[in-house]
């Protein structure tokens, strides 16, 4: 049986700090998992704004479900786009999970992608954006936004980091999710979830 989707997450959410006063920060917390257990999904994403659970989407579902007094439950609209993207999220990892392992000569046993993902707008204006992937509990790549550079943990993540920059346009296209959708989102939400927010 693999790693419970609460143990992995719970790994995760060791990062989650409290926002600085005046700062406010977006996570995403991807978990992919190639024997979740019995009943739990295997593709797994919670949201968090300034470090409070706001949605989640996982492949049982399907859907992108907003957590109740975040923000409105109606906005079909956001919601559907934003299940699409995790829909297609889902996809690349269960590729990553169909292949590191042979990479890494790891066959057989249960493995786990996980991605950290988000943004933070700081108190003197400034944005930050994060990306890092792991697999199997390790650092396997990380996107800088601010150089727009891949750095690779090991020779195996090295082949992907070759790929995404052969490929000319994906860290643009990581920037322009992370310093631009990304805060775009995170401004959405709070705009939306004010009052909530405030009784922290």
């Amino acid at each position: 049986m693999g790693p419970s989707v609460a143990v992995v997450l719970g790994l995760l959410l060791g990062a989650v700090g409290a926002a600085a006063c005046g700062s406010h920060s977006l996570r995403y917390f991807i978990t992919a998992m190639t024997d979740p257990g019995p009943g739990m999904p295997r593709f797994v994403i919670v949201g968090y704004v300034d470090g409070e659970l706001f949605g989640k989407y996982d492949s049982k579902s399907k859907s992108a479900q907003p957590i109740a007094e975040k923000l409105p439950q109606d906005d079909q609209e956001h919601w559907n786009a934003q299940a699409q993207k995790a829909q297609e999220v889902e996809l690349n990892f269960s590729w990553f999970l169909g292949s590191l392992p042979e990479r890494y000569n790891r066959s057989g046993g249960s493995h786990t992608m996980q991605k950290m993902f988000g943004c933070d707008i700081l108190e003197d204006g400034s944005i930050r954006g994060y990306d890092q992937d792991a697999f199997d509990g390790r650092d396997y790549i990380a996107f800088d936004m601010d150089t727009m550079t891949f750095t690779a943990a090991d020779p195996v993540a090295e082949i992907t980091k070759r790929r995404r920059e052969t490929e000319g346009t994906y860290g643009e296209r990581c920037k322009y999710e992370l310093g631009t959708v990304c805060i775009q989102n995170l401004r959405r939400y709070l705009e939306h979830g004010k009052a909530a927010l405030k009784r922290r």
